[in-house]
């Protein structure tokens, strides 16, 4: 069975969670996205989160791989931290760049983040 594999970002300051508002859907996502076939799912996480929101971050751990044998696909998730660059609100990938309380995630959110933003606060 061949699975699509991707790689996100979980990054928490001052009990908040940096999310970005997705271009083709209107939802909250955790930024990264698809891992290319040369990369590893480190390196697809520090692009991703680049990409979408002008940041360079450094990967503290990977804290899950949460798989979804329905839809063939398995998420890398990484307690990130930003290093370096300058926020960019609007990409080509996400409209909206914003830090949410942890204890008020906003409700239209991709399934599953909830969650895997809690296992993060658990892993620390």
């Amino acid at each position: 069975m061949i699975f699509t594999h991707g790689a996100f970002n979980v990054v928490i300051q001052n009990s908040k969670v940096l999310m970005v508002k997705r271009r083709d859907l209107p939802l909250w996502d955790l930024p990264g996205g698809k891992i290319e076939n040369y990369e590893t799912p480190q390196q697809a996480a520090i692009r991703e989160m680049h990409e979408e929101t002008g940041y360079h971050v450094e990967i503290f751990y990977e804290y899950g791989q949460y798989f979804d044998n329905q839809r063939k696909d398995c998420q890398h998730l990484f307690f990130s931290q930003i290093v370096d660059g300058n926020a960019v609100n609007e990409t080509a990938e996400s409209r909206q760049l914003r830090w949410f309380s942890i204890n008020r995630l906003p409700l239209n959110m991709v399934p599953n983040r909830r969650k895997q933003i809690r296992d993060a606060l658990l892993s620390r």
